[in-house]
């Protein structure tokens, strides 16, 4: 695709203009609802890389942004608390679950993973959605990878249970999300078939001084290894960092090392089939 990639950052990152930005302005949940009513909305694609190869993205995430009327951003952080057990959450994981299999459809080769609430299990838009998709493109639920936070899964892990284990013999690949923020079972870990998981990135921040971290980690890939799921890292964003991840066993990574979330970018180099090594 010509010209430069754009990107997206969401307000206040890394810019020192963002506790201004923020003291200033804050999205209202009126906001976020006019702006899916309206369809300002779109993905941004972050590779999620091989950790024996990190210049070769094993797939990408797409990250749904809403906008305001001035077509700024609305960070995830100033909304999502207040609208994920809402109607609105049900009908923003239906607009992402709609960009990604047109972007899957659009994109031959790839492998997208999305982001969906346990509660939208249950919502009948979005379920109706999908199981057409995987009946009329089985090739497409092969391409794709659902990602429950790991909270979320244990608000309902009996939903979820049954939801993960009957689409993974469909092709859907499921993946638990933000591993270590909450409190999982690891006996409903045991019975859900997720087969990636991502470790909470507050754990891959500056592990590799970290020694509390490193330990937690290492026990993570251990867990991981005996239940069958490759390990991810995320929010990794320095090379000390990521080099110590490569010695403990770590299957993939994702932060701004590898690349930020963008709305624009260049599918036409690489190999976007190629998967994390069992």
């Amino acid at each position: 695709m010509a010209g430069k990639s754009k990107f997206v950052l969401e307000r206040g990152l890394k810019s020192p203009l963002g506790h201004v930005e923020e003291a200033i302005y804050s999205a209202s949940v009126e906001t976020v609802e006019a702006a899916v009513r309206n369809g300002r909305s779109a993905l941004a694609f972050q590779p999620v890389v091989l950790a024996s190869n990190p210049k070769q993205p094993a797939f990408y995430e797409g990250l749904i942004r809403l906008f305001d009327p001035s077509q700024r951003v609305i960070p995830a952080r100033d909304f999502i608390s207040r609208v994920e057990n809402t109607e609105t959450g049900r009908l923003i994981d239906c607009e992402t679950l709609k960009k990604t299999i047109h972007t899957l459809d659009k994109v031959k080769g790839l492998h997208l993973s999305m982001n969906v609430s346990a509660r939208s299990i249950g919502y009948a838009p979005w379920t109706d959605k999908l199981h057409s998709t995987i009946r009329k493109r089985p090739d497409l639920a092969k391409r794709m990878t659902i990602e429950i936070s790991e909270n979320s899964v244990m608000q309902l892990p009996e939903i979820a249970s049954r939801f993960v284990n009957d689409l993974s013999g469909k092709g859907v690949r499921f993946l638990l999300d933000d591993f270590g923020a909450g409190l999982s079972s690891f006996q409903n870990l045991r019975d859900i078939g997720f087969s990636m998981i991502k470790i909470d990135g507050r754990y891959s921040t500056n592990i590799a001084t970290h020694q509390k971290n490193q330990s937690v980690v290492r026990s993570m890939v251990a867990m991981g290894r005996f239940m069958k799921m490759r390990v991810i890292a995320t929010r990794v964003e320095q090379e000390s960092d990521m080099q110590w991840l490569q010695t403990a066993g770590l299957d993939a990574f994702q932060g701004y090392l590898f690349g930020i979330p963008t709305l624009n970018p260049d599918w036409a180099s690489g190999d976007h089939s190629a998967q994390p090594k069992k």
